[in-house]
């Protein structure tokens, strides 16, 4: 029992300590999701800025034709 012990926890450690296998060349990798979780944030912010920047410039817009 004494031996067992020691025995199983290096066999352990000895294939904990292993490389991983390489990826398969053939299939690409899956996306990552916290590329995804980072950027979707990002594009809807870009839109909503879109959507206020065309706001803006139709208020310009429609000023700048009130005035003359």
């Amino acid at each position: 029992m004494r031996l067992l012990i020691p025995v199983c926890l290096s066999v352990a450690l000895l294939t904990g300590c292993q490389k991983p296998a390489p990826p398969n060349p053939g299939k690409p990798p899956e996306p990552q999701a916290l590329a995804k979780a980072i950027n979707r944030p990002l594009d809807r912010a870009k839109d909503v800025q879109k959507t206020v920047d065309a706001g803006a410039e139709r208020e310009r817009k429609a000023e700048a034709e009130a005035t003359q």
